[in-house]
């Protein structure tokens, strides 16, 4: 029984540990900084370089392919969308909810030596894969 309840406190930390890291993205990019409306949730980025290209892969599970949006600008690479309400429309009753919904937006800073003209992206089983190539 004690495991169990070990494991339950780890998944707590680990769901306070990323809501404290969206709740701090969202006020460093807040309106404040950007003059721009806070998106209502961020999205979890992994970020690797290899010998010729850097790949970004963003979780944006349920959301749909048509609601994203990926563009450079100024040597930065924006992933900007939205998730739609995942739970049906006849809800009666909320008891829990915990996946974010509504307008998201990540922007990343690119190296100097990014090839902006000739990023790819493609979307599968709720992962956004963007290749940058190296000039």
């Amino acid at each position: 029984m004690r495991p169990a309840i070990l494991a339950q406190g780890h998944q707590d930390l680990g769901h306070l540990a990323r809501h404290m890291s969206d709740i701090m993205h969202r006020v460093l990019h807040s309106s404040f900084s950007t003059g721009q409306k806070p998106p209502d949730w961020v999205p979890a980025v992994d970020i690797s370089e290899m010998c010729d290209h850097w790949e970004v892969i963003v979780e944006l599970a349920g959301v749909r392919r048509g609601d994203i949006e990926v563009y450079t600008e100024d040597r930065h690479l924006t992933i900007t969308g939205w998730r739609h309400d995942p739970t049906s429309p006849e809800k009666v009753r909320l008891h829990q909810m915990e996946i974010a919904q509504g307008q998201f937006r990540r922007r990343v800073l690119l190296p100097t030596t990014a090839d902006e003209d000739a990023v790819t992206a493609r979307y599968r089983d709720g992962l956004l894969r963007i290749r940058i190539p190296k000039s």
